[in-house]
């Protein structure tokens, strides 16, 4: 997948590559969706999943509530940016065993630019089965819309619209200490194991495997 302009700013050691970014995405999907509203930029976090299990799949799935003024934005094609966080964690230059250096984050993320496509009317139900799958996928749950009883999906569906977001650039961050030795990394690795930084354990394995 090809960007002609580099957004966002990634140093080349720290560039995960397409099938990396993919991983990142269905690993953590929860992302913040930014719109150019017609007075100012608006996010919203929601789920987002790539819309098929297929490796290249270059569309994802979505959805926001009716109330929300992002909405108005979502409803119309036009040009979206997601953006997935994974882990982060502070890095102290105490933690270094070979020299200091000055404090840093480390951390894990995806930016997808891509044009909205609004789904709205009878497809969202559709869409909305195919949300829950996905989602129930994560925990190897089996739970299914259809266990709503059908006159209350009927009332909460002009609650929510829908959207696909058709992939123009994808950009993975994996910024994992790549330009230190391995002796540093692995005491930044030891520190954050012993420490209380959410998602550290989950750094520190990425950390030793550099």
């Amino acid at each position: 997948m090809t960007q002609l302009t580099p957004r966002p700013y990634v140093p080349r050691p720290y560039a995960a590559d397409e099938d990396e970014a993919r991983q990142m995405v269905r690993a953590y999907p929860f992302a913040t969706v930014i719109t150019q509203g017609k007075e100012t930029p608006e996010a919203t976090q929601t789920p987002l999943f790539f819309e098929t299990e297929d490796p290249s799949c270059r569309t994802l799935i979505g959805h926001i509530a009716r109330i929300n003024p992002q909405a108005e934005d979502l409803m119309v094609p036009g040009q979206v940016l997601a953006v997935f966080n994974g882990p982060s964690a502070y890095v102290s230059p105490a933690w270094y065993v070979e020299d200091e250096d000055v404090p840093t984050w480390i951390y894990r993320s995806v930016h997808i630019r891509g044009e909205i496509e609004p789904v709205d009317g009878p497809p969202m139900r559709a869409l909305m089965e195919r949300i829950v799958t996905l989602s129930e996928q994560r925990i190897q749950g089996t739970w299914q819309l259809s266990r709503i009883p059908e006159p209350d999906i009927t009332r909460m569906m002009p609650r929510i619209i829908g959207f696909r977001i058709h992939l123009t650039a994808l950009q993975g961050i994996s910024k994992l200490e790549q330009t230190r030795s391995g002796k540093n990394r692995t005491g930044v690795a030891a520190r954050l194991e012993a420490g209380r930084e959410i998602g550290g354990g989950t750094l520190a394995k990425l950390l030793r495997c550099q």
